[in-house]
């Protein structure tokens, strides 16, 4: 992640917290995606920020970064640069490779003690920006002969747009902070290859977005 995207990152975090006037948590951990029918999981951390409006709802934002995963090898193909070379044409192993980087914001309502006490439930929706980083490994070939086809270069980018349901639980400790584990479910109703080669078969549209962490309160 670049600078700029962390200095954005940042001052996004900052004007939520604003928003309570009076507390904003920070929270970070773990995080294990998972796609529907397709290769992964993918393990990764994420950070965030949570306000909540009174004890039964809050608003929160996260950003999460899945480490890059890879799938089966699949075909690519080199070809000659020179019309005299035999064979003109050659096939040769790739494996793609695909990151995680997921911006996500939305509601949570609690049931039980709430936002601030001891046990409780929460589930809400949200929203969620996906940006996928694909690389590919070749295989090595004589470069002073073959170049690469250029439907064989895999690496990219997706964006995607999506919208989901999650839920989780939490135990506040006093005085210490709070451990939760949660689930969210999207569907990308958007995606979007940087070109028309992009390797998309680690990508999948349904994602499932295990985290589990550790919350801290901070009063303003």
């Amino acid at each position: 992640m670049d600078a700029n995207m962390k200095s954005r990152l940042i001052i996004a975090f900052v004007m939520l917290a604003g928003l309570s006037g009076a507390q904003v948590s920070i929270n970070g951990g773990a995080s294990m995606l998972v796609g529907f029918a397709n290769p992964g999981p993918w393990g990764g951390i994420h950070i965030g920020v949570e306000v909540p409006r009174d004890d039964a709802v809050s608003i929160y934002g996260r950003f999460t970064h899945h480490f890059r995963a890879s799938g089966d090898s699949v075909p690519g193909f080199i070809i000659a640069n020179d019309l005299t070379t035999s064979p003109y044409t050659k096939t040769i192993s790739t494996l793609p490779t695909m990151d995680y980087n997921i911006l996500e914001g939305g509601t949570r309502y609690y049931l039980g003690n709430g936002f601030d006490y001891g046990f409780a439930a929460y589930g809400g929706s949200c929203i969620m920006l996906i940006f996928n980083s694909v690389k590919a490994k070749y295989d090595g070939f004589d470069e002073s002969l073959y170049s690469l086809d250029e439907q064989s270069r895999y690496d990219g980018s997706i964006f995607s747009l999506g919208f989901g349901l999650g839920g989780g639980v939490k135990y506040s400790f006093p005085r210490l902070g709070t451990l939760y584990f949660d689930l969210n479910v999207a569907y990308m109703i958007f995606g979007q290859g940087s070109n028309a080669a992009t390797y998309g078969g680690l990508y999948n549209p349904l994602i499932f977005n295990f985290n589990l962490g550790y919350r801290k309160d901070i009063l303003w």
